[in-house]
């Protein structure tokens, strides 16, 4: 309970460049926790692989730098879960990492993004392992293995992505086959709270004034009635005792 209560005040998000989830063999990849202002302590890189849990940065997979660690020729080996946990056992949550073997990857979030964003997907080919990688071909891009269309320019914009858009997305390079696929995942944006009732309307002086004389002619003129009608009743009741003793 205590280290619960306390993960809710240390809090980190791990941080990639390139800001992508996908990489070619030997790319270079700076993975960082991001701590929010009044958190303190010493934060860590962990990861899980095919042959390795728990592996801190230190453990030789990556070069650590205080809270960042630099992975300086990603294998597939390297492929995983990576997160941040504090020296108290508080996580970050995770980001999966994919090192590709092909010629083709695709770039999407590697974190989850808001409903209403702008978002762009990316397609990548690398000739060759110390080649550059370029996005300019005309690229088609699939969703859940169905076909979305093909763009002249290799990227794929959402100009405001809503949760229907979630989903695996894949690219293909018109002679170098297609990507290994990708989760484009999206959070609801945060609904604003809802209005505080209105408060109740203020009667101004006169009006409050008009009221109270209202009340006031209503008392006298019950009164009154009331008033008429028991001496009406009295009278009657007597006119009526004296016709009876004639």
């Amino acid at each position: 309970m205590e280290v619960t209560s306390l993960c809710l005040l240390l809090s980190a998000t791990l941080n990639i460049h390139p800001h992508r989830s996908h990489f070619f063999w030997y790319e270079h990849i700076a993975l960082s926790c991001e701590t929010a202002a009044l958190t303190s302590g010493n934060w860590t890189v962990k990861r899980n692989t095919s042959s390795q849990t728990f592996e801190p940065c230190s453990a030789g997979w990556g070069i650590p730098q205080g809270s960042s660690c630099i992975v300086q020729y990603a294998y597939p080996a390297d492929s995983g879960v990576y997160w941040c946990e504090s020296e108290q056992g508080c996580c970050s949550s995770s980001l999966n990492i994919t090192i590709a073997g092909g010629a083709v990857i695709i770039a999407a979030p590697p974190l989850p993004v808001t409903e209403g964003d702008e978002v762009t997907l990316s397609c990548h080919y690398r000739e060759d392992e110390n080649g550059k990688a370029t996005s300019n071909f005309s690229a088609k891009y699939y969703k859940n293995g169905v076909f979305r269309g093909t763009y002249p320019t290799g990227t794929m914009t959402f100009t405001s992505v809503s949760t229907s858009d979630e989903g695996f997305y894949t690219c293909e390079h018109p002679t170098q086959g297609e990507s290994p696929q990708s989760w484009m995942s999206i959070r609801r944006r945060a609904q604003p709270p809802p209005l505080p009732p209105p408060p109740p309307p203020v009667l101004s002086v006169p009006r409050l004034v008009c009221i109270i004389l209202l009340i006031i002619v209503y008392v006298v003129l019950s009164v009154v009635c009331v008033t008429v009608h028991r001496k009406w009743a009295r009278a009657r009741a007597e006119a009526k005792r004296a016709s009876d003793q004639l």
